[in-house]
């Protein structure tokens, strides 16, 4: 369950609430816009998760994906919408999005509780907003 090395001093850490479960969405507001951040889990083989063990996604046949929608200024509009890999960095517009790391216990699947999921993810500002 090792986190990739990604130099995080220029991203806010997300505030992703792994104990609430997935699919989880949050709003974030940065300079003058404000986000609606949705993270998803998928798991394409039942026997993935039948073995109880934590996903460290992606793995073959589990995967994270994130949506970012720019709620203002102007209409809403899907700025990011991608399958999560540690260390890459996605650029959404005029923001870049970051995965650290993503462990996500199968009970946190639909569900709230403390079964040890860790999501560690960060935004920065690719210029002014």
């Amino acid at each position: 369950m090792s986190a990739v090395e990604v130099d995080l001093s220029r991203f806010l850490r997300l505030p992703v609430q792994a104990d609430d479960g997935f699919p989880q969405a949050f709003r974030l507001s940065l300079g003058t816009a404000v986000y609606t951040v949705a993270l998803t889990v998928t798991v394409v083989e039942e026997e993935t998760l039948a073995t109880g063990r934590k996903l460290v996604l992606p793995e073959p046949g589990a995967f994270m994906v994130a949506t970012v929608t720019r709620e203002t200024p102007g209409p809403p509009r899907v700025v990011l919408r991608r399958k999560l890999v540690p260390g890459l960095t996605y650029e959404a517009a005029e923001l870049e999005f970051v995965a650290v790391s993503m462990v996500v216990d199968p009970r946190n699947l639909g569900a709230a509780g403390a079964f040890g999921s860790e999501v560690v993810a960060g935004v920065a500002a690719r210029w002014a907003l």
